[in-house]
């Protein structure tokens, strides 16, 4: 591949924001960090810094995301991992198996139920007595297999402060309104939404596997809020708001590097319409649909607020304000519109010519399909970089 200058990156505090999508969306970040690795950036951060200034040492991850940004705070390199899922030749981690991923245990028991809710009122009686049985599982598996393999073979320690990245781990809480970041940082809350909060004190292990119960694949994972002792259940990270990019920026990073999978189908005359592909097709491609619109607004929020600012400096200028008063104002703008001038995004995300990943297995842990996607996330991370309006 020809080398990509990332010399602007040099001194500046960089973050990794990596989304869920269970096998897919991780061997896609696993592309994209193979690739970021070969520019230059050290993402080994067990307590290591390059000496060119190009560390990335915030890690901000929901769900299988989660997972990956545990790997290299942990001080695993991109290569390492591969090798350890797609060769199994690495002797230092063991690949993760459909047992880890698919347990059926789940040891805490449920909290008792109230006999007012009944969604099945009303419906004949044959319905409901084939419906009711749903009724008494809260997901098909759980993450306490998950658990169980970061514990044995990724972390070497389960609290966040004895790591040198900043990690963050997105989750969402079930019985409430509630986004969580699990991290070392007890941050206030995130300006643009109140309903977002950090939590420490929760160990490494129960917040990613909180972070990747989705559901309904995945139970609510239980965890035990060290303030009011009481057990609270998360599900996948990504319910409420999809890349937290706003926690990197609460973390003082002025370049964030967001990797996410979710690009919906658009038609290809050798593919046809999703409606030949039956529920499974056109669930992901509503799934996909709903999530790429919350990003596209956020990140269009971010440009017409870029648009007000430059607007208001030129008017000011052209009026003949003082540099004093111009400077004034564009500030109090920037605080109000949550605008940071200096903040760079980056994303890397499959293109619509990318349709093939949309056809993928999340689930699978096939060698060969796993390599395919890593080539995917690879080389658009390449054609991304290459880009000369990049910054």
């Amino acid at each position: 591949m020809q080398k990509v200058d990332i010399s602007k990156f040099k001194g500046k505090k960089t973050a990794l924001v990596f989304s869920g999508g269970v096998v897919k969306a991780a061997a896609w970040h696993l592309g994209v960090s193979l690739a970021l690795d070969e520019f230059g950036f050290c993402l080994n951060s067990n307590g290591k810094k390059s000496e060119d200034g190009l560390d990335i040492s915030t890690y901000v991850g929901s769900s299988a995301g989660a997972l990956i940004s545990l790997y290299f705070a942990s001080g695993f390199r991109p290569i390492d991992i591969i090798a350890a899922t797609i060769e199994n030749s690495n002797p230092t981690l063991k690949p993760i198996t459909y047992k880890d991923m698919l347990s059926l245990t789940n040891p805490m028991k449920k909290p008792p139920k109230s006999t007012t809710y009944d969604p099945f009122d009303g419906l004949p009686f044959y319905i409901k007595a084939l419906l009711t049985p749903f009724l008494n599982i809260s997901g098909l598996f759980s993450t306490h297999g998950l658990h169980r393999y970061i514990q044995k073979n990724v972390i070497h320690s389960d609290d966040f402060s004895d790591y040198s990245a900043d990690l963050f781990v997105v989750a969402t809480q079930l019985d409430h309104s509630r986004k969580v970041i699990f991290s070392k940082f007890n941050y206030p809350n995130p300006s643009h939404d109140p309903t977002a909060v950090y939590y420490t004190g929760i160990s490494i292990c129960d917040a990613v596997a909180a972070s990747m119960s989705v559901p309904p694949f995945y139970a609510p994972y239980p965890v035990k809020n060290s303030l009011t002792k009481q057990i609270d259940y998360y599900i996948d990270g990504e319910i409420r708001e999809t890349l937290s990019t706003h926690v990197a920026i609460d973390n003082g990073c002025e370049i964030i590097i967001s990797s996410w999978t979710h690009t919906p189908y658009h038609y290809h005359d050798e593919i046809g319409s999703l409606v030949n592909y039956g529920i499974p097709a056109i669930c992901i491609q509503a799934i996909y649909l709903l999530i790429q619109k919350k990003i596209v607004d956020h990140r269009s929020r971010r440009l017409n607020s870029k648009d007000i600012l430059e607007t208001v400096s030129d008017y000011m200028k052209k009026d003949k304000f003082t540099e004093s008063q111009r400077k004034k104002i564009t500030s109090i703008l920037e605080q109000k519109l949550n605008h940071q001038p200096n903040l760079h995004l980056i994303d890397i995300y499959p293109s619509h010519e990318n349709y093939n990943l949309f056809f993928k297995n999340s689930f699978s842990l096939n060698a060969d399909k796993m390599a395919e996607i890593i080539k995917m996330g690879y080389k658009r991370t390449y054609e991304i970089f290459r880009q000369k309006d990049l910054f």
